[in-house]
């Protein structure tokens, strides 16, 4: 028995959480979300959190004593040598977490495993997956989904659009694309299609 690794990428607020709840919920895929487990490292006693203290300064610590995690996001969106040192000290560290999930996850059993990587090209783990499923939608949608999710300005959410990978960039790269218009019940019919005919 073998495990089959979706890599599942996208621009920020495209979707990706969505197709993942489809594959998990219909399709029986254990998932794993990157910026969540990334999220719990930068907690209190995490394995980054000090890591960034370090190097940013106490200025990135609210007086509740937890990264200002907006204030991160300002910095790092807006200069790329500061986004470089974030994936270089980051990425390592999640590579190994994914690798310890597909180890449990192979030894629980599972079949079909999908890897929610927001970076995925940026980093290089497209190596490490059967298949990049790329979900993306029109600009203009993702900015205002972006900008009413987040609680941003347009420029602030154009910046965090830019600092990825182009969506022509991805899109030629990935195995699979998933046009996220139209709602759940669209989106749901597109995974089905793209999952059909695969053996796990």
């Amino acid at each position: 028995m073998r495990l089959f690794i979706i890599g599942l990428t996208g621009g920020i607020a495209c979707g990706k959480s969505a197709v993942a709840e489809t594959l998990r919920r219909y399709f029986r895929a254990v998932t794993c979300d990157i910026d969540r487990i990334t999220h719990w490292l930068l907690q209190p006693g995490g394995e980054l959190f000090d890591v960034y203290v370090r190097h940013f300064g106490g200025k990135v610590v609210t007086q509740e004593g937890t990264l200002n995690r907006r204030l991160i996001g300002e910095i790092i969106f807006n200069d790329d040598d500061e986004r470089a040192w974030i994936n270089s000290v980051a990425h390592p560290i999640l590579l190994q977490r994914a690798r310890d999930f597909l180890v449990d996850s192979l030894q629980a059993g599972a079949r079909l495993v999908v890897l929610e990587v927001p970076l995925l090209f940026e980093v290089g783990w497209e190596n490490f997956v059967d298949e990049v499923w790329a979900v993306y939608t029109y600009r203009e949608y993702q900015l205002k989904r972006l900008m009413m999710r987040d609680n941003l300005t347009e420029e602030q959410a154009r910046a965090r659009i830019n600092a990825q990978i182009s969506t022509e960039e991805m899109l030629a790269r990935a195995d699979v694309k998933l046009l996220n218009v139209g709602g759940y019940k669209a989106m749901r019919r597109r995974v089905a299609r793209a999952i059909h005919g695969r053996t796990f």
